[in-house]
């Protein structure tokens, strides 16, 4: 038996591209995989520790738009370590804060979606959709690590 996958769709379904979170994990509990348990997070994350706790998983995948400074619809894959790189817009307790109780036991990994555009009342645009959708296929047939990590710029004095 595979041991159990959490995912949290993290987003706000009223700000365009902020629910892709919410939409990719939709799709995923759609599919009905028996080794994953899917929430629907919204802005509110820190409301689910105590079913983290309950379930004791052996993975989780936090699904997200995030501002990476890339193009619209890519996504990369973080560590929480990695967070402080890209902004999350709709959660007020930090993720790396949140879970650093459960690590090292706990291996968590943000699947983050770039957005194009989080204005209130605006649908999921067309890229970020296709994005949600490659991730939730991703997350179903286990191959989510195989997306690129976030690249930091290079850094060196000019």
């Amino acid at each position: 038996m595979r041991p159990i996958t959490v995912v949290w769709g993290v987003g706000n379904e009223m700000m365009g591209d902020d629910a892709a979170g919410i939409y990719a994990a939709e799709l995923v509990r759609s599919k009905k995989i028996p080794w994953i348990r899917v929430f629907l997070c919204g802005t509110l994350p820190e409301n689910y520790i105590s079913p983290l706790e309950k379930i004791s998983p052996g993975t989780l995948l936090i699904i997200d738009a995030a501002d990476m400074g890339i193009k619209p619809g890519e996504i990369r894959l973080l560590k929480t370590g990695e967070i402080g790189e890209a902004a999350f817009s709709t959660h007020g307790i930090p993720i790396g804060v949140l879970l650093a109780p459960f690590e090292p036991g706990l291996r968590v990994r943000i699947l983050a979606i770039q957005p194009l555009g989080t204005r209130l009342g605006d649908e999921i645009s067309q890229p970020v959709r296709i994005a949600a959708e490659k991730t939730a296929g991703a997350v179903c047939d286990r191959s989510w690590g195989n997306f690129p990590q976030l690249q930091r710029e290079n850094l060196s004095p000019r």
